[in-house]
């Protein structure tokens, strides 16, 4: 497994599925469009919305980025991507705000893209992977460091039934 392959692979999304935490620290799954700037992921959400409010509160997300089904061999190996990521908002006054609201222009609908930006409610914000894994098959799952290069393979104990053995 390569960098390059984790990075073919993160080029064929358009969405990403994030897990945040609600206030009351449950667990919230959604999803999001994104446009990455380097190794950083943006997404642009309203903070009315239930993951908008908890990435406001609480500056950490997982994030997964995984085949279709459709097109997935075999389910319990399904190849993915999972990140953990450290939250930032963009201020609208950033030159960097507009920088990636152009990325998203180009991206995703223009118009629409405008609209959004001009409600008050939706807030751009950065997600920064810390850390991460990459799995592309039975044997074949790898740490990701923050750049998001393959660092070393996942070794675990499979072990048949329910007991020790």
């Amino acid at each position: 497994m390569t960098t390059m392959e984790v990075e073919s692979f993160l080029e064929t999304f358009q969405t990403l599925v994030m897990a945040s935490l609600t206030p009351e620290g449950e667990p919230h799954a959604s999803t999001a469009p994104y446009v990455r700037v380097g190794n950083d992921f943006y997404i642009l959400i309203s903070t009315v919305a239930q993951h908008g409010c908890n990435l406001l509160r609480n500056p950490k997300v997982s994030l997964l980025f995984t085949e279709d089904e459709s097109q997935c061999v075999q389910p319990f190996a399904r190849k993915r991507v999972t990140l953990e990521a450290a939250v930032a908002e963009v201020a609208r006054e950033e030159e960097l705000f507009l920088h990636v609201i152009e990325r998203f222009k180009a991206h995703f609908d223009s118009e629409l893209v405008t609209s959004l930006t001009q409600m008050g409610d939706f807030h751009l914000f950065k997600l920064s992977p810390k850390c991460g894994s990459v799995v592309m098959g039975f044997g074949k799952a790898y740490r990701l460091d923050e750049n998001l290069e393959v660092m070393r393979v996942i070794m675990g104990q499979h072990q048949k039934g329910h007991g020790n053995g």
